[in-house]
């Protein structure tokens, strides 16, 4: 359910972003539908009894299904690819993580941005941006040691998020129609796609934002409301407060194609360099 964006996030790195980015996400999103529909199908049909698994003294349902259905050696097996893979979502999380504060440290969004912005002359990433979203990454995780409660709200809000920073632009698409085609377009498609995605971002929302346990304690209470009402706080404070006066939109090298020439002409939209 995430992370099928990660091409996005470095889409200023490949040739011909317009073309391969949008085409790669398709095909991300085509095998997790088609993958993941055919996996929730086995899973469903070796379930057996939801409380037994629920009370695995493994502490991970998915892994005592393995276990019962191949065996112990079958079953570690299976667990161990399930974390090799979760492995490599956490890497391309960070990646996509790193990028985006890159990006925003680049707009001159946040405080420090000439440090994090700054590409390593060796590398060439951001590596200050990389380390600090690898330290913040590792931080956020040392909290499920303490709490299940306030990590389970930390995820919940993190899909919440992630699928909303794409629906926000696609909302504005559809209410204002100030929207040029590219080379990768769904024709008349486009707008029921847009409305569908709108709709199931709100559906599941909701359901992340919800208690998944009844009666609700302050023990088992889905936290992820509180978050994020308090990140919609804090995003307001920040921009009335000193965003606005700095952020004047996306900084980035834009392409100017003269009429009648071939030649493209890089155009740097910040008057003031960033390293």
């Amino acid at each position: 359910m995430t992370d099928y964006d990660a091409t996005a996030h470095i889409a200023e790195e490949i040739k011909n972003p317009e073309i391969k980015a949008p085409w790669s996400i398709t095909i991300a999103l085509a095998f997790t539908y088609i993958g993941g529909w055919l996996f929730t199908i086995v899973l469903s049909y070796c379930t057996g009894d939801i409380g037994t698994l629920l009370e695995t003294p493994l502490g991970q349902p998915v892994a005592q299904i393995f276990y019962n259905v191949i065996g112990p050696a079958g079953g570690t097996i299976f667990t161990v690819f399930a974390f090799i893979v979760l492995n490599f979502t956490g890497m391309t999380g960070m990646q996509a993580g790193a990028r985006t504060f890159f990006a925003v440290a680049r707009d001159e969004m946040i405080p420090l941005s000439r440090i994090w912005a700054k590409v390593n002359k060796t590398t060439h990433t951001p590596l200050y941006s990389v380390w600090l979203i690898s330290f913040a990454a590792i931080c956020i995780n040392l909290i499920g040691l303490g709490s299940y409660t306030a990590i389970a709200a930390i995820f919940n809000i993190t899909a919440i998020a992630l699928d909303w920073s794409y629906c926000i632009p696609i909302l504005c698409k559809m209410i204002y129609g100030q929207f040029k085609p590219g080379p990768f377009y769904l024709g008349k498609a486009s707008f029921f796609v847009n409305l569908w995605a709108v709709i199931w971002t709100l559906f599941v929302s909701v359901i992340f934002i919800l208690p998944t346990i009844r009666p609700v304690t302050a023990e088992n209470m889905n936290y992820a409301s509180v978050i994020l009402a308090g990140m919609s706080i804090f995003a307001v404070i920040y921009w009335y407060a000193g965003g606005r006066f700095y952020y004047t939109g996306p900084r980035v090298k834009a392409q100017l194609l003269d009429e009648g020439s071939t030649t493209n002409v890089e155009l740097n939209l910040t008057e003031k360099p960033l390293a």
